[in-house]
């Protein structure tokens, strides 16, 4: 199955539970790449390097297409006054070529950092989001950005689960849901949509 569909307002991924993003006109340009990238949820497994891997291949396909790879990590209460500092040493483990660092003051990447106004400055509204606790940072900063009105895609196995039995159940809640929180697919599909979609010419 092509991981295209087209409609009469440009090209959307298949993914589920619905294609993706659900207005129908996706643009790199409005488009941003959130990677949790906390060391506290990243498991020390082979598994998570090959999440690794597939983040990183993500974030270079949408780079291509004019998207923006934010990098966030939590930071505890302790340690507030360091908000807002990059934190380049979370990027480079995970690999990751980041145009923005930032630090977030707890498991949801939204709370006492400078997310939103970046994402709303620069105009990106359909987001990605991937990195290291699936179960914890990434489905937590999925909920807020949906929230806030972000049109969010899920892409599960470019995420760390720390629990990995609850990789599967972390998604059917996205897909039961019926489309409340967002979207979700695997990065292999992320990958192809974001090579092959056509210019949306209406947004030029």
């Amino acid at each position: 199955m092509s991981a295209i569909t087209v409609a009469a307002g440009g090209a959307m991924l298949s993914s589920q539970p619905y294609p993706w993003p659900y207005h129908g006109a996706f643009d790199g340009a409005r488009a941003a790449l959130v990677a949790c990238i906390d060391g506290r949820w990243r498991a020390q497994a082979q598994a998570s390097d090959a999440s690794d891997a597939r983040l990183r291949e993500v974030a270079v396909a949408l780079r291509r297409r004019g998207g923006l790879i934010i990098a966030i990590t939590a930071t505890p209460p302790s340690a507030r006054s360091q908000l807002g500092r990059p934190d380049g040493a979370a990027a480079a483990a995970a690999g990751l070529h980041a145009d923005i660092e930032l630090r977030a003051g707890a498991t949801n990447a939204f709370y006492s950092s400078a997310l939103e106004e970046v994402l709303r400055t620069q105009g990106r509204n359909d987001l990605l989001l991937a990195g290291w606790g699936l179960e914890g940072p990434v489905h937590s900063t999925m909920r807020a950005a949906n929230d806030r009105g972000y049109e969010c895609l899920l892409v599960p196995d470019a995420c760390t689960p720390i629990q990995p039995d609850l990789a599967f159940a972390a998604c059917e809640m996205v897909r039961f849901s019926g489309g409340i929180f967002g979207a979700f697919a695997d990065s292999a599909r992320v990958v192809e949509f974001l090579a092959q979609a056509p210019p949306n010419e209406e947004l030029k």
